[in-house]
């Protein structure tokens, strides 16, 4: 059962990459591939790829896609998961593989990204800058 998952896989990948960006050219591949993944209790990745493929492919990749690479990224790791989106926006570490991890990881992931503004930007410089001893308006090179 896994070989055959594996080679339609292949072949939806293939078909993705002809696709010119658009995976609904590929959809009773994926289709195929889930029900196919699901039965064999395999994870192939398929949600993480086309949510990243619409991202990259539309002007949502303005916002840089982070979600979608960090979705992609989580799903294709060799031990499986170590991250997953949480309930309040940010993630948690996955069942599991704390130990892969410092005590202070959870807080770390928990945190939710701040939204892009030029208000955001200069509140962080200015932060920043206040950290290392320079004032509002003070230039240093």
């Amino acid at each position: 059962m896994a070989a055959a998952v594996a080679a339609t896989k292949k072949e939806w990948t293939a078909c993705l990459a002809k696709s010119g960006g658009a995976p609904g050219k590929c959809e009773k591949l994926e289709k195929d591939l889930v029900s196919m993944s699901k039965a064999a209790g395999v994870e192939c990745c398929v949600a993480e790829t086309v949510g990243l493929m619409r991202c990259t492919g539309t002007s949502s990749k303005a916002n840089g896609c982070a979600a979608e690479f960090l979705a992609m990224r989580e799903c294709n790791r060799a031990g499986g998961r170590q991250l997953m989106k949480g309930m309040s926006g940010g993630y948690e570490v996955a069942p599991g593989k704390g130990g892969l991890f410092s005590s202070a990881a959870p807080s770390l992931v928990a945190s939710v990204v701040p939204a892009r503004s030029l208000l955001g930007m200069q509140d962080f410089g200015e932060s920043y800058a206040s950290s290392m001893g320079i004032h509002q308006g003070e230039v240093r090179f």
